[in-house]
């Protein structure tokens, strides 16, 4: 099964060094809808924009866990810029994910990923500018 979504990305990326395969699309099919399922949770919505950047994201995470690469930590301060609980919540998506897969994913993995979905959550909740 392959998404509009998945398709915009694969297009987007077409040109680069590792355009999306077969192998990426299943992957991405197993990921992206529980990344989808749990924005819905929290009431967050994601605009044209925003999923084609969460999709970027979730494309070199799903490849990483395939190959089993991990990212180097990043600086404690980031986390500062996630909202509570939402750090907690996004460990468990991501452990939904890596666990069937063998893959140990580590705090990086769960910030890059909880920082999509803060900036969305924000997004959405500035005021529109007025003309």
């Amino acid at each position: 099964m392959t998404t509009p979504l998945i398709e915009r990305l694969a297009t987007a990326v077409q040109d680069t060094a590792r355009p999306v395969t077969d192998e990426d699309r299943a992957d991405l099919t197993a990921f992206l809808p529980l990344a989808q399922v749990y924005a819905q949770t929290c009431g967050i919505a994601f605009d044209e924009t925003r999923s084609l950047a969460l999709a970027v994201h979730a494309l070199a995470f799903v490849r990483r866990v395939r190959e089993a690469e991990h990212l180097d930590a990043l600086d404690d301060d980031l986390a500062a810029e996630v909202a509570p609980g939402r750090m907690a919540a996004v460990r468990t998506l991501v452990d939904t994910y890596c666990t069937p897969r063998d893959f140990p994913a580590r705090d990086t993995e769960v910030l890059l990923l909880a920082l999509h979905f803060e900036a969305a959550a924000q997004l959405q909740h500035q005021p529109t500018a007025q003309a």
